[in-house]
């Protein structure tokens, strides 16, 4: 079994990993384990309990109106027709406080408290205005446009006990992308040059000796920064940037 994909985790355990917001920034989230497979842990997201209103009734015991009601009097496109307000926080909630995401232990004191919930028992659609010329009423929808993750499912091995070890990762990731951008074009192409040659080495168990003539014979030719190389069929492929066809070499 590889390391970190041994059984470490069980249901309701709080766990942290680092998060890629897609845009080259990392963030550390937090969760709680459902299950572990043997190559996945599912877990959910949790946020603070559901305290909306809607026209003083909770927002998961509103239902959509079924029956249209006259506009009221002065109606304009303007005018608001629902309100939307929140319940008091409970003494609990006043008196715990500010959670503190670094510690798993107050993290886990909020969920059994009820204060932080599993983020899939949440309401995450739109409460709006159907107005027609029979009236308007007040409905709770999902927009088929609008999507919601609730939980993850990650890597045993990228799964943390703890805030720091997730901040590591974070931290890690961050000082890689500072890394990349000290590079010149050259040293960059040379690195991604160099990762699919070990990948083909690996591939057909060359020698380094044997991979060092496939090196020596990309990095020789001009222009090197606008070299881009592929492992297709099993073989070595490369091509300038600007030209379409791919090139097979023959040593």
């Amino acid at each position: 079994m590889k390391q970190g994909f041994e059984k470490r985790f069980k249901n309701g355990d709080i766990v942290y990993w680092c998060h890629s917001e897609g845009n080259g920034g990392y963030t550390v989230r937090y969760g709680i384990v459902d299950e572990q497979f043997s190559d996945a842990i599912v877990i959910d997201y949790l946020v603070l309990r559901e305290r909306r209103l809607v026209n003083g009734i909770p927002i998961d015991e509103f239902e959509s109106e079924t029956k249209y009601k006259k506009l009221p009097k002065g109606w304009t496109y303007n005018t608001k027709l629902f309100e939307m307000t929140y319940s008091d926080l409970t003494e609990e909630e006043k008196e715990f406080g500010l959670i503190d995401i670094e510690n798993p232990e107050n993290i886990k004191h909020a969920y059994d408290k009820g204060i932080l919930v599993k983020d899939n028992t949440i309401f995450h659609g739109v409460i709006g205005e159907d107005i027609t010329k029979e009236g308007y009423r007040i409905l709770k929808k999902y927009p088929m446009w609008q999507h919601h993750i609730d939980h993850v499912s990650i890597r045993p091995d990228k799964v943390y006990f703890t805030y720091e070890e997730a901040k590591s990762e974070v931290d890690k990731n961050v000082k890689e992308f500072k890394r990349q951008l000290s590079l010149t074009d050259y040293e960059w192409s040379v690195e991604h040059i160099c990762k699919n040659l070990d990948i083909f080495k690996a591939i057909h168990g060359l020698s380094e000796r044997d991979i060092d003539s496939y090196r020596e014979f990309i990095l020789g030719m001009d222009n090197v920064e606008n070299i881009e190389t592929r492992i297709y069929q099993g073989q070595i492929q490369w091509k300038y940037e600007d030209k379409k066809r791919w090139n097979y070499i023959e040593l």
